[in-house]
């Protein structure tokens, strides 16, 4: 149904005269009669009686009015709304975020960002760095933050921290040796817990494993997990060593729960990049997050 030709309607409706609405509405009567008309054909029903000078509303007039101050109701706040959104750092915010940054990143970029912008909310949706990057390429979510820099040519990535690949376990562990710089060919034998296929830190892991002549069938997997913090979890209670970002792990180390193992040949550094669509219009709340430094 065309918007101008139901205003048209309710006008009448409301002034009950085609004539006092065309004066409202600056049209000529017989263009305000010609919408109504074209409004009852399409309906296939009569809108309204004319009784002589005086017009009445049918019950389905009566119908079509109600719903109308409801829907036009509803569009008024929409378009404020939008106003709202177009001029303002306001409104709801859907981020997507890999399992690291999802603990170690995220809390902290919300508390500066919220201290700064408090009306923003937020909505987070935790995968592994492919699915964030996935659903950001196709528009799901407007921005994602992920351990690896995107190969997406629509994705535009910002550098948003640095970090290190450590090596732990539980210094309780059984079958944790003694002594320091194990070699290679003792450490692919030792307990593993592995993150799935998806986890950026699986795929430094991997790249370091091929580097030092050895790959992940080469691992004594124990367990596989599916993010961070089951991974830590598991190192904790001894069930194997756990390849972790040190960001993820640092509360840990400094507790004592689990000891940095040394593994010069897999040990290296890393980055998270703060992802959105290039091509996506950006509302303020979305721009002001993206060029947010803390």
């Amino acid at each position: 149904m065309d918007i101008r030709k139901l205003e048209a309607f309710c006008k009448v409706y409301e002034l009950q005269s085609f004539s006092k609405a065309g004066e409202a509405m600056f049209l000529s009567q017989p263009t305000i009669s010609s919408h109504v008309a074209n409004l009852e054909d399409e309906l296939g029903v009569k809108l309204f009686d004319r009784l002589g000078r005086k017009i009445m509303p049918t019950q389905a007039g009566d119908v079509l009015y109600e719903s109308m101050v409801t829907i036009f109701r509803n569009l008024d706040r929409a378009k404020a709304a939008i106003e709202v959104l177009r001029d303002r750092v306001v409104g709801e915010l859907q981020v997507g975020c890999s399992t690291i940054p999802s603990h170690s990143l995220l809390p902290e970029l919300l508390k500066s960002f919220s201290a700064k912008y408090p009306e923003v909310s937020f909505v987070v949706h935790t995968g592994d760095s492919s699915e964030v990057i996935r659903r950001v390429a196709c528009g799901d979510w407007p921005v994602g933050i992920v351990g690896k820099r995107p190969e997406e040519e629509e994705l535009v990535a910002k550098l948003l921290a640095r970090d290190e690949t450590i090596l732990v376990a539980s210094p309780h562990a059984p079958w944790l040796p003694e002594g320091d710089n194990l070699p290679m060919e003792r450490l692919v034998e030792l307990p593993w817990i592995m993150r799935v296929k998806g986890s950026a830190t699986r795929l430094v892991l991997e790249n370091a494993l091929n580097k030092a002549g050895y790959s992940l069938q080469n691992l004594n997997v124990r367990i596989k997990v599916e993010g961070t913090c089951e991974s830590l979890a598991h190192a904790v209670h001894g069930v194997g060593m756990c390849f972790t970002s040190k960001l993820a792990a640092q509360s840990l180390l400094d507790s004592g729960e689990v000891v940095r193992i040394k593994a010069p040949a897999l040990e290296g550094r890393r980055e998270f990049y703060l992802i959105h669509h290039g091509g996506r219009y950006m509302f303020p709340a979305l721009k002001a997050f993206v060029e947010f430094h803390g």
